[in-house]
């Protein structure tokens, strides 16, 4: 059976081409290129059923239950811009939240249990796949951690 010779450059183009495609999967799947409609931020109270807190970023899994957004205090002017809504759909359903991909949110790895009661302040990407995206968590013993500055885009409402 002949051997095929590969050249240098094309061995070359195609991991250069394989790392530029798993760049730019990396990239949506951070929601670096989605939107995140501010206007409308979710609430997510209810029962953590999963977690993961290792790269590339943590994410909770929350069963949830029925809740009243106006009870919700959230001073983050710069995240939240509209009204905070508990989405009828939510209710009764796990909602997989990704956290920004910071020390902040990795450290609750030890301090965020499955059965622990949480509320998640999200917002909705208004790309597909839609993924929720948080920078807000009230924690089971009420201590809220929330993180300025994350890397996602932010919109007033999704066109």
């Amino acid at each position: 059976m002949p051997m095929v010779k590969i050249s240098f450059s094309r061995k070359l183009a195609a991991a250069l081409g394989a790392l530029a495609l798993s760049g730019s999967a990396v990239s949506a799947h951070h929601g670096v290129t989605g939107r995140y409609d501010t206007s409308k931020p979710i609430v997510l109270a209810g029962v953590v059923a999963r977690t993961t807190f290792s790269p590339p970023h943590p994410v909770i899994s929350v069963r949830v239950e029925a809740a009243d957004p106006a009870s919700v205090k959230a001073d983050r002017p710069d995240e939240f811009t509209g009204p905070f809504i508990v989405r009828p759909d939510d209710v009764g359903q796990v909602r997989e939240i990704e956290f920004s991909p910071v020390q902040t949110f990795f450290d609750l790895g030890d301090r965020v249990r499955v059965g622990d009661r949480v509320l998640v302040l999200a917002l909705r990407n208004c790309l597909p796949p839609h993924q929720l995206r948080s920078s807000w968590i009230q924690l089971a013993d009420s201590e809220v951690v929330s993180y300025a500055g994350g890397l996602h885009r932010r919109a007033h409402g999704c066109n």
